[in-house]
């Protein structure tokens, strides 16, 4: 093309080079600030549950990103909470204000350490029997035990403790013969109303996250920029 005297020359295949180079960098830029914010997100919320919560709930925490390689025009991450619905429930006590009533004005039946677990299960939330699944357990009933002006007790009559995490079972004839007393076990407590530990936020690790993707991209493609300079 001449202007005035003067021959001018465009390369449109090396400016077409240069500009797809250019998006990809951007592209690249922006999956990998997706893919490792989501991922450091999910480590502060397992490190946060593993904190307030007793137990194994932590490992609920679950994430996945699109792509798995190379840059995409729309990355994402997804963050979910593995399990079923028990799982689901014991993040939100943990994470949420609230109450839990028992139904038609019921009691919520608490166990304590002497309920030991039902057979065959972990130490989660789910091995803890019920009042009916530790009598089924032990072949005897519980007694209730009002107490005035102090949350009410399921207890187990002429009972013991026994092994290391003093589980309470049923006393025997051959361990009385054998001079093992019997005593009053309190298994469950009762409660009208438990409230919610809202232990954590969610929603401000939520919020902190998203800035710091486009902090983390910005900072990319500065780099790239003065690595080309």
């Amino acid at each position: 093309m001449a202007t005035d005297g003067a021959d001018l020359s465009l390369d449109t295949a090396a400016l077409a080079r240069d500009g797809d180079r250019l998006v990809r960098r951007h592209l690249a830029a922006g999956t990998s600030a997706v893919a490792s914010t989501t991922r450091r997100l999910e480590q502060r919320l397992e490190a946060a549950t593993q904190s307030a919560v007793p137990g194994r709930l932590w490992r609920a925490w679950q994430s996945t990103t699109f792509p798995k390689s190379g840059p995409a025009r729309n990355p994402s991450g997804t963050i979910w909470i593995k399990g079923g619905a028990r799982t689901r429930a014991a993040i939100a006590f943990w994470t949420t204000p609230g109450t839990i009533r028992g139904r038609q004005g019921q009691y919520l039946a608490i166990p304590l350490p002497a309920a030991g677990n039902k057979p065959g299960t972990g130490r989660g939330r789910d091995a803890r029997p019920t009042p009916v699944e530790w009598e089924a357990m032990h072949n005897q009933e519980l007694t209730f035990v009002a107490r005035p002006g102090r949350a009410a007790l399921l207890v187990a009559e002429d009972a013991v403790l026994s092994g290391r995490k003093q589980i309470a079972k049923p006393n025997t004839g051959r361990r009385i013969a054998a001079g093992r007393g019997s005593a009053t076990i309190p298994i469950f407590v009762l409660l009208p109303v438990v409230q919610f530990r809202n232990a954590f936020a969610i929603g401000p690790m939520i919020t902190a996250s998203e800035g710091e993707i486009a902090r983390e991209f910005f900072a990319a493609i500065r780099g790239t920029a003065a690595g080309r300079g």
